[in-house]
């Protein structure tokens, strides 16, 4: 019997092995195995039968070992991750590696360390002489750490020779699963002394008073239903040493069982509560009534959701959910934010119940190991988080919603597979002929284009839900002021005009409350010396350093380098550093100082990093906070009754970029955070800061008119052929020197240039930002109006025809590329 095997490595192939007699009822497609490759031990994932032994004109190597009882990944899994690859040019292992949990791979890792020779014996040359300076400052390294510390492409052959003679040490170990089942140790009385005379018989026959005590509290728990006990517990409660316990239990008075402890975020959040009983209003029951309808008939159908900020899409999606779940299929819940995982996971949780498990990137490994089991056994059949809960192992699904559809954080950037979990929702649906419904107060262009051409269906909800007088909530009024005309009237003093900070301190006065948006975290995103115009820049990206409050830190955005941010220039010694440009800690301390009585918080990726701060910042917010000031991640989804006016401290930022989405992006996100005003009975005002008034993304916004802006988008995407009127992919390059990466990105071109038809290819040219944690980056872009199927085919044949590139040079493919820059 032999089987083919995918690896977690960016070699797209399958590797067939042959499978030992004593394997052979274990080795099932989806399985996990452990198998020799190339000198080392990897996990990979059996993809099905492997070819008839005679025809091979090799010797197969054996598995090792079969890690499942059961497969890991299911055969619906195998065909999504399948495709995953085919589509976004990948190797089907790096598809597999990204629906896995983390960690739940075992392999080999080569470890290096310095033997005592003497320096003399080791060649001369730069190379040879890095290596040994890097293990004489490191005790014991791995290699792959060692050649990132350095950027040196050293050969495995090379280190093997040193290690021949006598240089250093080389050391191969296999490493165990980084995660794993968690268990606790409980109590319970032995068989024989259950009773409540043979328990007290055995306590009192005991000469240490701990031991009885242990007996007593083990005997109530029986009779009280409560047994066993946890073993910890009990030995928090009784101030008794683990000896005792050890003791009863060697006397055969006590039995240890291990029960297993499922690991979960939702434990730290409160009870749901009773779910709400909303009436739906009409537009929602229409468009209800288009999803039950395909969900009754257990057919594949796409939605497009198009609701406005405030029209209700969530009880849409809760009843569809509804039907899914009684019908005993499973679902998927995308969200593009993490703050949103808690406040959407609690409402879907008051109505369906504990059939819902939640997948996110801030959970422990731990956590995520267990929720994946969960959802793959079948324990729960709803799980709700950002993209990658779009991989989630569940049967029989039956519903996809993808809420926010429009998100750029739906699209993996780094590291392969860079797949877009909209598109692949959409996919996922085909194949298990299931619902998918994309929700959006302001589509992609992507999706509206898809409706108009009919793969999708678009379902209107125009109107909010109504107040509670039975009224139609309307839309916020929207104001822009011109921060130019401001600074003229002396009505500009920081980062807040004067008519945004009277409104803000009218909403305080009012007890009702403000959310600020300011898309730039740190204190200034500049520092430049007045007198010679000296910038701090990162040694190792080619950024200049912002500076953050905290700790008075420079700290580069792109790899974390931080240092102390001096007091005088130490280009020419002048204490004249001025900060240029406003992030979220300079807006909150002017807040601070205007509006010293208001309570407020901050919420961007700096407040943020601890587990559970989002939960905890918003429930806060709802309860006593008066401002919410934040990055993108206030703009979307939240809902609070009490908010009434929204700021756009600068909606310049990111609305010039050199970038064909940009436009797009800024009608989007200013929309979105408009939508978070008057949800409620209260009415709403937005106030835009800005410099470029007449921008056309924000008149649109300004009237809250996105069919008006999608006609202005889509007619000049159409005349330069930019999606959805085509199709374009990126491919970076990366290597510690320039000349390197542009070597390498010169000859990868020329072999899409082989395959060149139909295609428009641009570059290579310096990436927008040519330096990044230390690597030099170029891109080359391709544009094509002819269909993926082009790209895809001229991006593999240029990848075949170069090969894999040195070490610590990469190539990453980006099929539906966000970030051309």
């Amino acid at each position: 019997m032999t089987v083919n095997v995918v690896l977690p490595l960016p070699l797209d192939q399958v590797f067939s092995y042959a499978v030992p007699p004593a394997l052979e009822a274990d080795a099932r497609p989806g399985c996990r195995v452990l198998v020799p490759f190339r000198g080392r031990r990897l996990t990979g994932v059996i993809t099905g039968e492997g070819p008839d032994p005679d025809d091979v004109d090799f010797r197969l190597r054996p598995l090792n070992d079969v890690l499942d009882e059961r497969p890991t990944c299911p055969p619906e899994l195998l065909r999504l991750t399948r495709w995953i690859a085919d589509y976004y040019v990948c190797s089907w292992g790096e598809a597999l590696k990204a629906a896995l949990p983390a960690g739940f791979t075992v392999q080999t890792e080569r470890r290096l360390a310095l033997e005592e020779a003497e320096a003399a014996a080791w060649p001369d040359d730069d190379d040879a002489q890095s290596v040994r300076r890097d293990l004489a400052e490191h005790d014991s390294t791995t290699l792959s750490a060692m050649r990132k510390r350095l950027g040196l492409s050293v050969s495995l052959q090379r280190i093997r020779d040193w290690a021949d003679a006598g240089l250093l040490r080389l050391t191969t170990t296999l490493s165990d699963p980084s995660v794993s089942a968690k268990t606790e140790t409980h109590l319970q009385l032995a068989g024989p002394f259950q009773s409540r005379s043979a328990a007290r018989d055995a306590a009192e026959s005991l000469r240490g008073d701990k031991q009885k005590a242990v007996m007593r509290t083990l005997a109530t728990a029986h009779e009280q239903r409560r047994a066993p006990v946890r073993q910890a517990d009990l030995v928090d409660a009784l101030d008794a040493p683990y000896s005792t316990i050890h003791s009863l239990v060697e006397k055969g008075l006590v039995e240890r069982t291990e029960e297993r402890v499922h690991r979960s975020p939702l434990s730290d959040l409160p009870p749901p509560g009773d779910p709400p009983n909303h009436t739906l209003h009409a537009a929602q029951q229409e468009a209800l009534d288009a999803l039950k309808a395909k969900i009754a008939d257990a057919s594949y159908h796409t939605f497009l959701l198009h609701g406005i900020t405030g029209s209700g899409k969530t009880e849409v999606y809760i009843a569809a959910l509804k039907q899914v779940v009684e019908a005993g299929r499973s679902a998927i819940i995308l969200v593009p934010e993490i703050a949103l995982t808690p406040q959407t996971v609690q409402r879907f949780r008051a109505h369906v119940g504990d059939t819902v498990a939640v997948l996110h990137s801030q959970m422990s490994a731990g956590e995520r190991f267990d929720t994946w089991q969960a959802l793959r056994d079948g324990r729960k059949q709803i799980v709700i988080g950002p993209r990658s809960a779009v991989l989630a192992p569940l049967d029989n699904l039956g519903l996809i919603v993808v809420d926010e559809e429009h998100e750029a954080s739906y699209k993996q950037f780094d590291p392969a597979p860079r797949y877009h979990a909209r598109d692949v929702a959409v996919m996922r649906a085909h194949m298990n002929d299931a619902v998918c419904v994309l929700g959006s107060a302001t589509p992609s262009l992507e999706s509206t284009m898809n409706a108009r051409r009919g793969k999708y269906t678009r379902l209107s909800m125009p109107e909010r839900v109504p107040t509670s007088d039975g009224t139609v909530a309307q839309l916020p009024e929207v104001e822009i002021l011109d921060l130019t005309k401001q600074r003229k009237k002396h009505q500009l003093n920081g980062p807040l005009s004067d008519p945004l900070l009277e409104a803000i301190h009218t909403r305080i006065d009012r007890d009702e409350q403000v959310l600020l948006l300011q898309n730039r975290r740190g204190y200034a995103p500049v520092i430049e010396c007045a007198d010679c115009g000296w910038v701090p820049h990162c040694t190792d990206c080619s950024v200049s350093l912002t500076e953050h409050s905290h700790g008075r830190q420079l700290r580069c955005h792109y790899c974390g380098h931080t240092r102390r941010t001096p007091s005088h220039c130490p280009s020419c010694g002048s204490d004249d550093l001025q900060r240029i440009g406003t992030g979220t800690q300079r807006v909150e301390e002017t807040l601070s100082r205007e509006l010293p009585q208001a309570t407020v918080l901050r919420m961007d990726r700096d407040t943020t990093r601890q587990k559970g701060a989002h939960h905890a910042l918003l429930s806060a917010f709802r309860e006593e906070g008066d401002i919410l000031l934040g990055t993108q991640m206030i703009a979307k989804g939240l809902d609070f009754a009490r908010v009434t006016l929204v700021g756009v401290v600068d909606a310049d930022v990111g609305m010039l970029f050199p970038d064909f989405r940009a436009e797009e992006r800024t009608f989007q996100l200013l929309t979105q955070v408009a939508g978070r005003a008057g949800r409620a009975d209260l009415a709403g005002t937005v106030m835009l800061q800005t410099r470029n008034p007449d921008h056309a993304a924000l008149q649109f916004a300004q009237t809250h008119n996105y069919d008006a802006f999608a006609e202005h988008a889509l007619a000049e995407r159409k005349a330069l052929r930019y999606p959805p009127f085509g199709n374009v992919a990126s491919v970076e390059f990366r290597a510690p020197k320039q000349e390197d990466a542009e070597h390498l990105a010169t000859q990868w071109t020329r072999g899409l240039q082989e395959r060149s038809d139909g295609i428009d290819i641009l570059g290579p040219n310096p990436a927008f930002i040519q330096r990044v944690q230390r690597y030099f980056r170029y891109r080359t872009i391709l544009k094509t109006t002819a269909g993926p199927g082009v790209l895809q085919r001229a991006l593999r044949h240029a990848r075949d025809a170069y090969g894999s590139p040195p070490a610590n040079h990469y190539v990453s493919i980006d099929m539906d590329a966000l970030d051309l820059l």
